[in-house]
């Protein structure tokens, strides 16, 4: 492992929810980082996220390979919330332990802008059709600030800006046709299936899991349209 490069904000959080030293804090972090094969800047993010605290604005600082070591630590974050450690001896002070739909939310949708508009509809009780329709919103939103097409809404806007014919598209996410061609009809099919009839009725035939799910995909889409390379706008 590399040397540790703890943000010392967030160390300072954890200290002051474990009430531990900073010297246990570093040792416990390259200990655990160690048997669970991945760096200390990434357990110290899950730890805590296992603690409660907030990192949103710590992971925006991580390279993106940290990002995924995090990412791909999200089961054994389950596993704890799920089986928290029993405390031991009356000193022993209990620790809230955070929502596993909280910690889906931050590890599903990484994009700020998805996560802010859709975070509180995907904890609500019930009416989950809201995440689809604010998501797929959001998505829309997106296409237009990165072409400057404003004229245009829901597939009518994907097929001008994400074409696949690549010499016409306006949003270029690969230069293989058959790549591009893939994606120009993922983002139609999802304004034909999803934000039209969302936009225009409602349903309670959705589930938060089936919000979640979505939503983590509309997420996926998102970080690949910010990657895209604008053309001329014909």
């Amino acid at each position: 492992m590399n040397r540790q490069r703890l943000d010392l904000v967030l160390l300072g959080k954890i200290k002051k929810r474990t009430n531990k030293s900073y010297k246990y804090l570093r040792e416990q972090i390259a200990k655990k980082a160690g048997r669970a094969g991945i760096s200390s800047e990434a357990y110290q993010v899950i730890w805590a996220k296992q603690l409660g605290i907030g990192t949103a604005t710590f992971q925006r600082k991580l390279t993106p390979a940290i990002q995924i070591e995090i990412r791909e630590a999200l089961p054994t974050i389950f596993a704890y919330v799920s089986s928290p450690p029993k405390n031991k001896g009356k000193g022993s002070r209990k620790l809230s332990q955070p929502s596993p739909i909280l910690l889906a939310i931050e590890y599903l949708i990484q994009d700020a802008e998805l996560r802010r508009r859709c975070k509180d509809l995907l904890m609500a009780s019930g009416k989950y059709d809201r995440a689809f329709r604010e998501a797929t919103t959001v998505l829309e939103d997106r296409i237009k600030k990165l072409s400057g097409i404003r004229n245009k809404f829901g597939a009518s806007l994907v097929s001008t800006v994400i074409s696949s014919n690549l010499s016409k598209a306006i949003l270029r996410v690969s230069d293989e046709a058959n790549v591009q061609e893939g994606f120009h009809s993922i983002c139609r099919g999802i304004m034909l299936s999803f934000r039209d009839t969302t936009h225009h009725n409602l349903s309670d035939e959705f589930k938060r899991e089936d919000a979640l799910k979505f939503c983590g995909f509309v997420d996926s889409i998102l970080a690949i349209l910010d990657k895209a390379q604008k053309q001329g706008v014909p």
